[in-house]
């Protein structure tokens, strides 16, 4: 069926596919026996289409229903003219760096120019750079989406907790009246999102004053204010984090949450080595992610603690400052000359 869609997309415009390879989750290596099989590959357009501005830069083929789930047996054919997909390449497109990488995986590939993978394989680091935006905006959308930080969430459970035994008894005390406790807190559990800040109590004013302040997650609470208000104001944090959380897990969408883990996790191989293996390494975590088996909140906070350590890692990275643009643009004009 395959060589068929090709044979057929080349007869119809008079194009050259040069590569074709399995994508998706039996690339990635997190497939199951349900899975159906979604292909993407490169073409090289005629040159005289291209010069007459008529070539296409993408084809597309489905054989399943648009409306509905792929099933096992639906094929799903996505191909990319060469500056198409070198265009993506400089973007940092997730879709367009997976297909770069799986020149390296033999067994997934379907179709494939000798000529055109060795030349990408040889060169590849000219492709792309350190602009990896589009790989972190996927995983901080997932996040945005669900409204949950795993971390966040966490502390301020626990630290809710602390407050109400800290503030029994209190009454209608300062909050600064307990700040002595709150420190042993802070000493014993070394929060990342609640603290104390010093900061201006009266703006405008001459002789400006400050005070110490108890951060909880971005909201201050001044020490002046009593402990029975603030033990209030952390429970209502608490329960419309909680809310939010249960509002969350009703419509998990654990596939789109499995590929966002995936493309951090991508990233970050990338950054290290300047490299991505197919199968993945971490494709066990990613398909029980999948399939449900873990919590939202360790798969948030998962997403979390590696958003944050990979923004630390490209600030050193070694990746390229900028994509070879004039080594690019040859290049193009080279395989539009290619006898394929």
């Amino acid at each position: 069926m395959l060589k068929e869609l090709i044979d057929e997309f080349e007869k119809k415009y008079g194009y050259r596919v040069v590569y074709v390879t399995q994508y998706g989750s039996k690339l990635f290596g997190t497939d199951n026996p349900n899975s159906d099989t979604d292909y993407k590959g490169i073409f090289i357009p005629n040159k005289r289409d291209v010069l007459l501005k008529k070539d296409i830069d993408h084809y597309t083929f489905n054989t399943g229903d648009t409306h509905t789930k792929n099933e096992k047996d639906d094929i799903d054919l996505q191909l990319y003219s060469i500056y198409k997909w070198f265009g993506l390449l400089r973007k940092g497109e997730t879709g367009a760096i997976d297909l770069l990488f799986s020149l390296y995986r033999e067994e997934t590939q379907m179709f494939g120019n000798r000529e055109f993978i060795e030349f990408m394989k040889k060169h590849q680091h000219r492709f792309y750079n350190r602009d990896l935006h589009s790989f972190i905006g996927y995983c901080v959308g997932q996040s945005k989406m669900y409204n949950i930080k795993g971390e966040r969430y966490g502390e301020l459970l626990d630290f809710v907790q602390q407050v109400r035994v800290l503030s029994s008894g209190a009454g209608d005390l300062k909050l600064e009246s307990i700040y002595p406790g709150i420190q042993s807190v802070f000493d014993t559990m070394h929060y990342k999102y609640i603290r104390f800040v010093t900061a201006a109590i009266a703006r405008g004013s001459e002789g400006q004053k400050e005070g110490v302040y108890v951060e909880v997650l971005g909201k201050r609470f001044l020490g002046t204010v009593t402990a029975e208000y603030f033990l209030q104001k952390v429970i209502a944090m608490e329960e419309q984090f909680g809310e939010r959380s249960k509002a969350s897990i009703k419509g998990v969408d654990y596939k789109a949450l499995s590929h966002a883990v995936r493309v951090i996790d991508e990233v970050e191989e990338l950054i290290d080595g300047g490299f991505i293996s197919f199968p993945l390494r971490s494709r066990a975590y990613i398909r029980s992610i999948k399939e449900g088996h873990e919590s939202l909140e360790s798969v948030m906070n998962y997403i979390d603690l590696k958003l944050d350590l990979v923004r630390q890692k490209l600030e050193t990275s070694d990746l390229p400052e900028k994509s070879d643009e004039a080594f690019i643009e040859e290049s193009i004009l080279d395989m539009l000359e290619w006898k394929i």
